[in-house]
């Protein structure tokens, strides 16, 4: 079952290598390979060629995501107090040190008894028992039940020798120093023992899961008040191009307020990394260099927008093309064809397009599932249904077409609506989608009623 409240289809895997060991044990966030991957082969199987410009090779989705994710090494597990732990990733077991509770306590208000003394109790007779001290939440019973003998106990205290039951205040009333019971109860009634939450050893927190609010209340039950986990992911954010100003300042004409910094920080933060607004850099190569290189000592990954296409003013080729391990490419894709990857400083770059809907399509199909893999998720795809199209959807029939859609359940089927043009500048398309139709290669035109997968980005709940 997933985040989404249904179950999602079986999705191809994607293999994903191991994490770097040289760099667990090197103490190092995000190090990388010792030696850069192989590039993924061509779609149409040709042999390997560095990425110029002018390459006019495409390359399939599939196997740039898997290239990527063998790139990638999970993040050096550290120790966290639990509110910075919150929704990171367990990085090894956390077992219980005891018995949880610790003690059997009582569930009600009441008086703790012995089972055997109110057996035949009722309303209409009831059993005289006598009191003999006070049981009360978070201090040791003032004595031991004996036979004929209660305690008034509280809920939560802890449950006095020699009893067994508590009969709930309701099933009593009290005269002086007696009580008396008017309903029998069996034995272990209304007492919660001790380890019926978890016994000593057993494992509460598994390696591997998000810690959600039930796992972080269930770790400071069981003392602890820090954890190892995988960090967050620091990641730097960057718009490049002179045409860009930052929103709240005026654009004179002819420039376009820069939209791609803020899509970004807001994927980054719903897929749990910590994004760091680099701001604006303009078409300066030695200006985007010194801008990344300034940002080295507080990220783990670096993310661009603009620059990686064909042109004279693609400042992110300019700047890496000679430094590091980045390479350039074109993906088989629509919308998102430029791309950008490889390791600066050590540190994985991702150089993504210009246009504010390939900047949204490709963090959802390369740069979320990486950030996850980092974070020692291993659920890092989107779930993904198979809906039924209610209009065509035309895209290049030699690329995967990633198209923005609404999906809903009618009818036990569901089906997938489109949100408007397939134009890569719309972002309202985005806005009013919660999925995305993925047309595969050798489709010029998936038509209406036709099944096609989709990748859900949006909760089905929430507004359009």
């Amino acid at each position: 079952m997933s985040d989404y409240g249904f179950s999602p289809d079986p999705k191809p895997e994607f293999p994903v290598a191991p994490p770097h060991e040289e760099a667990a044990e090197r103490g190092e966030r995000g190090a990388r390979p010792d030696s850069p991957p192989a590039r993924p082969a061509a779609a149409s199987g040709a042999h390997h060629a560095h990425a110029h410009a002018d390459d006019d090779e495409l390359r399939d989705v599939d196997e740039v995501r898997a290239w990527i994710l063998e790139s990638i090494p999970s993040l050096t597990p550290i120790e966290l107090p639990l509110p910075e732990a919150h929704a990171c990733v367990m990085a090894g077991d956390v077992t219980a040190q005891m018995d949880m509770p610790p003690f059997s306590s009582s569930a009600m208000d009441g008086f703790a008894v012995r089972a055997v003394d109110v057996a035949e109790a009722t309303q209409d007779s009831p059993i005289k028992l006598r009191i003999v001290g006070r049981a009360a939440a978070g201090h040791p019973a003032e004595g031991t039940v004996g036979m004929d003998e209660s305690l008034r106990i509280a809920t939560g205290a802890p449950v006095p020798a020699g009893s067994d039951c508590v009969i709930p205040v309701e099933m009593t009333y009290a005269e002086g120093e007696h009580v008396y019971i008017q309903r029998a109860l069996p034995e272990g009634a209304n007492v919660r023992p001790a380890g019926q939450d978890a016994r000593g050893g057993e494992v509460l927190v598994p390696k591997g899961r998000k810690i959600g609010a039930a796992e972080l209340g269930l770790l400071a039950a069981s003392g602890r008040a820090s954890v190892f986990v995988y960090p967050r992911p620091r990641v730097a954010v960057l718009s490049t191009g002179d045409e860009l100003v930052e929103p709240g300042r005026p654009a004179p004409f002819g420039m376009i307020r820069d939209s791609n910094s803020f899509t970004l920080f807001g994927g980054l933060r719903e897929a749990g990394a910590a994004p760091y607004l680099g701001g604006i850099v303009r078409d300066d190569p030695d200006a985007l260099r010194e801008s990344v290189l300034g940002l080295a000592i507080r990220s783990d990954v670096f993310v661009s927008s603009g620059g990686v296409s064909v042109g004279e003013r693609d400042v992110v080729k300019k700047a890496f093309f000679r430094r590091g391990d980045v390479e350039f490419y074109k993906v088989a894709m629509q919308p998102g064809m430029p791309q950008g990857f490889g390791m600066i400083e050590g540190k994985p770059y991702f150089g993504l397009p210009g246009n504010p809907v390939s900047v949204f399509v490709s963090f959802e199909v390369f740069i979320r599932p990486a950030l996850l893999k980092m974070m020692g998720r291993r659920d890092i795809f989107r779930p993904e249904v198979t809906a039924v199209l209610e209009s065509d959807v035309s895209g290049p029939k030699q690329k995967t077409v990633f198209a923005r859609v609404r999906v809903s359940r009618d009818q036990g089927r569901w089906h997938a609506a489109s949100t408007g043009p397939g134009a890569s500048n719309l972002l309202t398309t985005v806005t009013k989608a919660n999925g995305l139709a993925i047309i595969p290669p050798g489709v010029e035109t998936a038509e209406a009623g036709s099944e096609v997968r989709v990748m859900l980005f949006r909760a089905l709940e929430d507004d359009a």
